[in-house]
């Protein structure tokens, strides 16, 4: 047996941590946030702890990659940024730190990094992403019909705090879409040609959380241990997907969301039912077997649709998603050309 596990972000848990903002041994700060915890008064509680030498609050769904150029010089002359929000906020405040403009080439974006990194305390304000503990970010181009994706060794943010105070008033459907992208990270990095004992054991400990607690929060909304829970689960999936990244069915998320504008959580979790009766690779099933009943049983419980036409995805939008598929894919143990063709069979 050989394999590699690195994961250096400091994990801070518990209830009223926005209170560690207080800690954080810098003076110049940048906050990146979202339009609603500006309104929701979260910004102004923020600038009581900590002196704030500049804040961005617009930080949308799916950032896109035109928005960059006016955000960059904002960043340059900080020393620290807190990034409080869900995976578009962390993405944001992980590229800014980086203190360098993007570029494009291919499908991948790139940067000319010249100045050490801005360390980012992020505070994840859902439960599923995991941004704050991958070496990842996502930018969209929706002009181009794009999404690109920025991995380096250092997009890792050096604190991730969570306090699930913050995450109390969360919409259900973000709530469900959240924790289904977390479970989508977690079986993804078992069917793994990367996957190692480390990220199978994170893995399993996030799907049995979610599988046993999630149609739970959803009917009480306002439990905090439940809340508490499914962010264990986040964490966990982070952890293991970290170390392996994703594949198949985020692979084919990303044309899906682009095509037929279904949020992510939803677009990279619908087809792990399908995929996971068309896994034919023997160490993979014996770990996921356990799990196949309760998987498919929270899909029911949740409502959440499982079938490509449910969604409004046709023979010809399969064909194009198989054409458009990114190196995710490649990380998958599965052969793509009989997924595809199961998949034309049933549409």
């Amino acid at each position: 047996m050989e394999f590699d596990f690195y994961n250096p972000v400091k994990i801070k848990f518990g209830k009223n941590h926005l209170e560690e903002i207080k800690n954080i041994p810098y003076e110049n700060i940048l906050l990146i946030t979202s339009e609603y915890f500006k309104k929701n008064g979260l910004v102004d509680k923020i600038k009581k702890l900590k002196h704030l030498t500049a804040i961005i609050d617009t930080i949308p769904s799916n950032p896109q990659i035109q928005m960059f150029a006016s955000l960059h010089n904002l960043a340059e002359s900080c020393d620290a940024i807190i990034a409080v929000g869900g995976g578009s906020v962390l993405d944001v405040a992980k590229i800014l730190s980086l203190r360098a403009p993007i570029g494009i080439k291919g499908d991948d974006i790139f940067l000319q990094q010249t100045s050490p990194i801005i360390p980012v305390y992020a505070f994840p304000t859902t439960a599923g992403t995991s941004s704050e503990l991958t070496p990842w970010a996502t930018i969209w181009d929706k002009s181009n019909n794009k999404k690109y994706s920025l991995h380096l060794k250092h997009l890792y943010c050096k604190e991730a705090i969570y306090d699930c105070t913050l995450m109390m008033s969360l919409p259900e459907d973000i709530t469900i879409s959240s924790a289904l992208d977390a479970l989508s990270h977690a079986i993804e990095s078992i069917w793994n040609k990367n996957a190692n004992p480390i990220s199978t054991h994170n893995a399993l400990n996030a799907i049995s959380l979610i599988t046993n607690h999630l149609p739970d929060l959803i009917a009480q909304p306002n439990s905090l241990f439940l809340r508490e829970q499914i962010t264990l689960a986040s964490i966990f999936a982070g952890l293991a997907f970290s170390s392996t990244q994703t594949a198949l069915a985020h692979a084919m998320s990303y044309p899906i969301t682009m095509q037929k504008n279904i949020p992510h959580g939803i677009a990279c979790s619908f087809t792990l039912p399908f995929l996971l009766d068309h896994l034919t690779n023997q160490a993979s099933k014996e770990i996921l077997s356990p799990f196949i009943k309760p998987i498919k049983d929270l899909f029911k419980k949740l409502k959440v649709a499982t079938e490509f036409k449910d969604y409004n995805i046709s023979k010809k939008d399969i064909e194009t998603i198989f054409q458009s598929l990114n190196a995710r894919a490649k990380n998958s143990l599965f052969d793509l050309e009989n997924i595809k063709s199961s998949l034309l069979g049933k549409s």
